[in-house]
């Protein structure tokens, strides 16, 4: 069911090598009780048949962006400078969107015009084909949890332009980094109590593969910015 006015949303998907899953990633956005203005997947150097999977859905509203591999960072920027949304949603491509994430995290924004960033809850899951192989192995939230990662998130373009590009040095932690601006910022956020996303769990997330060192480093770049902040008003 389609709101009978509302703002343009622009999805972005960044994509590398995630030809097992982007085709579900991008069929749970076509699939949107409130369908979304523009999907733009952007390639970052994909090696596999990431792009002819996206490709293959031949849309109006589907873009594909292509970049030599630069991190994820670089392909959420290159998205969102194509993107012409007034609402802006991302999804990362080994997620899942339940069908009425858009609309309900748009009408909460509708409602409350103070909010600039709509969150919902999201749950974990192993991927079916290696289910049996990693069950035991790795700790996921299997009961729904606040979900303050990129799938969730529906922000106004606004705030997005507030908050600035993601750092495009850091291959892990971007959203960390870029979120801890937004909260420095002291722009409004709103976690809705409904599961909105389901995220993949499949052993070869980047959270699991690349380690914690650009965590590090996401941290310590907000601390030397809030450092630096209060230095200056002191």
């Amino acid at each position: 069911m389609a709101l009978a006015s509302r703002a343009r949303v622009s999805v972005v998907l960044p994509v590398f090598n995630r030809a097992a899953y982007v085709g579900e990633a991008i069929e749970s956005v076509l699939a949107q009780t409130l369908p979304p203005d523009e999907l733009i997947v952007v390639d970052d150097g994909s090696t596999d048949d990431s792009v002819a999977i996206a490709e293959a859905f031949s849309r109006p509203s589907l873009r594909v962006l292509r970049q030599e591999n630069a991190g994820i960072g670089a392909a959420r920027n290159r998205g969102l400078a194509a993107a012409t949304g007034d609402l802006i949603a991302f999804i990362d491509s080994d997620d899942v969107w339940e069908r009425d994430k858009l609309e309900l995290e748009a009408r909460a924004m509708s409602a409350r015009e103070e909010v600039d960033l709509v969150f919902g809850h999201l749950v974990e899951f192993l991927s079916p084909e290696r289910e049996e192989e990693l069950a035991g192995s790795l700790r996921f939230a299997a009961d729904p949890v606040p979900g303050l990662i990129a799938s969730t998130l529906l922000a106004r373009r606004g705030a997005v332009e507030r908050i600035g590009p993601f750092d495009e040095h850091l291959r892990v932690g971007e959203f960390v980094e870029w979120m801890a601006r937004a909260r420095d910022l002291g722009l409004v956020r709103l976690v809705l109590p409904d599961v909105v996303a389901r995220r993949r769990i499949h052993g070869q997330n980047t959270v699991l593969t690349r380690g914690s060192s650009d965590y590090l480093r996401a941290i310590k770049s907000t601390l030397d910015r809030r450092r630096a902040r209060a230095a200056h008003a002191g």
